[in-house]
């Protein structure tokens, strides 16, 4: 585990980030006590078994990214000229 302080971590992140994507885990401190560390995303074990899957034909992947959120996508049928609402009060 490498050791940085945040000002040199903010002076050099990209070359700290090109690190961790190696698996080095970096320790951050702040006048000399460790605040936090970062390291590398792991891959979830599952996405092998899909990656094999679709390789070999037997599932299809999706044709487009999901909602971040887990709804559906909807489209809007909104009528503007319905859906005003007169905010002025002098009706």
């Amino acid at each position: 585990m490498r050791r940085v302080s945040v000002t040199e971590l903010k002076n050099r992140l990209s070359e700290y980030l090109r690190l961790v994507k190696r698996d080095v885990r970096i320790q951050i401190v702040e006048r000399g006590v460790p605040i936090a560390w970062i390291e590398g995303l792991q891959k979830d074990p599952g996405d092998a078994d899909l990656d094999r899957l679709v390789r070999e034909g037997l599932v299809t992947p999706p044709s487009r990214k999901p909602d971040p959120l887990g709804q559906a996508l909807v489209p809007c049928k909104a009528d503007p000229a319905r859906d005003v609402v007169d905010q002025r009060g002098d009706r």
